[in-house]
């Protein structure tokens, strides 16, 4: 999400409360209903765009084409389609939250299990257990390995504060902080549930870690 009140753009990576940091920062006033938050990658919003040695990338194109298409199509929440200036994406404080990958892959899927539209918008058999969800959909949308959403187009992580899921209390104190926002209390909009819930099989966190090796490197977390 892009606020030009507080200056800021806000990476949205699925199932890591982001929906609370949206409202928490005025992202929905004025919109109700489904699709509201704003789940761009960086190289969606970044400025300027690709380099011509960059784009035939494989995750580059793909994104290059979403950033076109995005610009023409009416959204939900017409925040969903604000765009920084070059001088404002230089500027503005860049931050995202990630999480655990293997808690964050189980919210999803128990969030997708109570959610009859996204069974059919994705084609979800809400009768697999976890690792056939997972060995479907791990790599595609919303189960895209985190880096993902946070690469530019030359492969850097051009964030100014990567908080953490699992710290979110202390983390927003810090944004809070930095965007000079006095209120530090952050509304809890969708409950999610952990994999603490049920005990999950080897070979399914095995395979998460293969998966999500680069996020469990770079963000610090531990293998399953």
């Amino acid at each position: 999400m892009i606020s030009h009140e507080y200056r800021c753009i806000f990476i949205h990576i699925p199932k890591c409360a982001g929906t609370s940091i949206e409202h928490a920062l005025g992202h929905f006033e004025g919109h109700k209903g489904r699709a509201g938050q704003d789940h761009r990658s960086i190289r969606m919003v970044c400025q300027p765009g690709p380099k011509v040695s960059e784009i035939f990338q494989q995750e580059n194109l793909k994104d290059f084409i979403r950033r076109i298409r995005e610009q023409y199509r009416k959204h939900a929440n017409p925040e969903n389609g604000v765009m920084p200036s070059e001088d404002e994406y230089n500027s503005y404080y860049k931050f995202t939250i990630v999480r655990n990958p293997v808690e964050r892959a189980y919210s999803w899927y128990k969030n997708a299990l109570r959610d009859p539209i996204h069974q059919k918008n994705y084609g979800i058999d809400p009768n697999d257990s976890f690792d056939q969800f997972m060995r479907k959909f791990a790599g595609k949308g919303f189960l895209r390995p985190q880096t993902y959403w946070l690469k530019d187009y030359s492969g850097a992580i051009p964030m100014d504060f990567i908080g953490k899921f699992e710290n979110l209390s202390k983390d927003y104190e810090i944004i809070c902080r930095e965007l000079g926002i006095k209120d530090f209390h952050l509304p809890h909009k969708i409950e999610g549930q952990t994999s603490k819930e049920k005990k999950i099989e080897d070979k399914t966190i095995e395979f998460i870690n293969r998966f999500y090796a680069e996020d469990f490197e770079r963000f610090g977390y531990r293998f399953g």
